[in-house]
């Protein structure tokens, strides 16, 4: 028995257990309240077998509270206005059967939350979009979010902006299998994957040098700076910038993987010298190790074959040519994909060749968002060999698109035969709406007579006349001769945006923005 005393020394008298206690206050969700918890995926898919109705918010909030954690404040129950209108108690629950929409914006996730959205997706048929932006979502919830979008489910719009990926921890060894982990063999792991990183970004770092010089030695001979001088970091950002084009945020990035515990001591300063011993001492990737590279794995999962995604964001995620390789080696394949937003993002000209190879397959698609990133004319010319006209001169290469294309001929045949046969429905989601696709495709080849400079006959093979947008906004082409060759090879009607790039200028008043065949210019002004 507890005896508790007043101020003035009377013994306070215990309450009286018979009224009515006030209520606990509800835990509010924050980082890491969670993490005590184990809870299998399993057990997860048991409780929403038992309570699922369709309704997010409200399964979400069911399950938290049968496994006893605590709920994320931006997937649990919207608040309703007033609890005493019964009223609005019902147009709110209406509203949240109705509302097609998941937005979570600048707020950090945890993985059991991502968990119960992946087991909910399938069974939410009022969601339509699912968007999370600035959230640092890591590779494993990128999965979780990736395994919930199903034909099971309704969702088909995906957004993950403004969401750098780092490389994971590398947990599959002996004594991780046998649960066997240190303290210090975590530490040693963190180091290594730390590590991973700082090499993959001083990789991508050297691979921006080296689009404009031959060789490292080069670039660092015309960078005319003592090499030995030290820099601050505004200085280190004047050098690469004035020199080779790069970003700003690039820069900084590898100042401070110099200035860091790996190669410096913290001051504040380098100097260029041990810049350049550090990219040549990075090791080289082997080619298959690329395509088997985590991150480029994860995303390019989101445009696989199996993907039922119409419109994918994945705006400012830090992508270069290494995930893209990977992205694209899949989206040949993808069957539903409409639009692909990759803005300001680190896509070159290599990234682009990727990215014209997968189209000539991906059929689906039907805008490219490409701002923001690092394509020269190199890369346009590129994607617009794919999404307009390429030019055929050699014979042998004209016999090889004709019988690619009889081959289409006769695939599209026995597909309208089996489809008559079996009456094959097109592919729809639960609530009936049919999914995004393009049931044929074949290749056009239209016969241009005799090439202008006298050479010969010319055809134009049109491998993808799907694509009727590809903005390049705020990239680095600058050649109007390139645009004057292109330009004329462009499905009709197809718009091509390049605001803001050097060659805008150039083009002003240029007869090309009237042109009434060929890619509509945008953005010239």
């Amino acid at each position: 028995i507890v005896h508790v005393m007043a101020a003035d020394g009377e013994e306070v008298p215990p309450p009286d257990e018979s009224q009515e206690q006030p209520e606990a206050p509800q835990q509010i969700w924050i980082y890491g309240i969670n993490d005590h918890l184990d809870v299998e995926m399993d057990e997860l898919k048991e409780k929403v077998a038992d309570v699922v109705t369709g309704n997010f918010r409200k399964d979400y909030v069911n399950i938290c509270q049968s496994l006893d954690f605590v709920a994320h404040s931006a997937f649990a129950r919207k608040q309703i206005a007033s609890a005493d209108d019964p009223s609005e108690v019902a147009q709110a629950a209406d509203n949240a059967r109705h509302d097609d929409s998941l937005s979570v914006n600048s707020i950090l996730m945890d993985k059991l939350s991502m968990m119960v959205l992946s087991v909910l997706l399938p069974a939410c048929h009022h969601l339509v979009i699912v968007k999370f932006s600035n959230c640092k979502l890591d590779l494993e919830m990128l999965q979780l979010l990736r395994e919930g979008i199903t034909e099971a489910g309704t969702v088909r719009n995906v957004f993950f902006d403004y969401n750098p990926l780092d490389l994971p921890l590398e947990l599959k060894t002996e004594r991780s299998n046998r649960g066997e982990l240190t303290q210090e063999d975590l530490d040693a792991l963190e180091m290594q994957r730390q590590r991973n990183q700082e090499f993959r970004k001083l990789r991508s770092f050297r691979e921006v040098i080296l689009k404009k010089y031959k060789t490292i030695d080069e670039c660092f001979k015309r960078l005319d700076r003592d090499k030995n001088k030290s820099l601050d970091v505004h200085e280190f950002m004047l050098v690469f910038d004035k020199n080779c084009n790069i970003k700003v945020d690039e820069v900084f990035e590898c100042f401070e993987i110099m200035d860091g515990p790996s190669y410096g001591d913290g001051d504040g300063r380098l100097n260029l010298d041990e810049l350049h011993k550090a990219l040549d001492s990075i090791p080289e990737v082997a080619d298959d190790e690329e395509m088997q590279d985590p991150i480029g794995i994860v995303l390019a999962s989101f445009v696989n074959e199996t993907s039922v995604i119409e419109e994918l964001s994945m705006r400012s995620c830090e992508i270069g040519r290494l995930e893209m390789r990977a992205i694209c080696a899949e989206m040949a394949k993808v069957k539903h994909l409409r639009c692909i937003n990759l803005w300001g993002n680190r896509l070159e000209d290599v990234a682009m060749k990727y990215l014209s190879d997968a189209l000539v397959d991906a059929h689906s698609v039907q805008y490219l968002g490409l701002g923001l990133n690092r394509i020269t004319d190199v890369g346009l010319k590129l994607l617009v060999e794919v999404a307009g006209a390429s030019v055929i001169r050699d014979k042998d290469k004209l016999h090889s698109v004709q019988v690619k294309i009889k081959h289409q001929e006769t695939e599209k045949a026995a597909k309208e035969k089996e489809k008559a046969k079996n009456a094959v429905p097109p592919p729809a989601d639960p609530k009936g709406r049919e999914r995004w696709h393009i049931q044929y495709h074949i290749d056009e080849l239209v016969d241009m007579g005799e090439a202008p400079d006298g050479t010969g006959p010319v055809w134009w093979n049109f491998r993808n006349k799907h694509i009727t947008e590809i903005n390049v906004s705020e990239n680095f082409i600058e050649d109007a001769e390139v645009i004057e060759e292109i330009q004329p090879r462009g499905v009709t009607g197809h718009s091509l945006i390049l605001w803001r790039n050097p060659v805008c200028q150039k083009l002003i008043g240029s007869p090309l923005l009237a042109a009434e065949s060929g890619w509509v210019l945008h953005g010239i002004e």
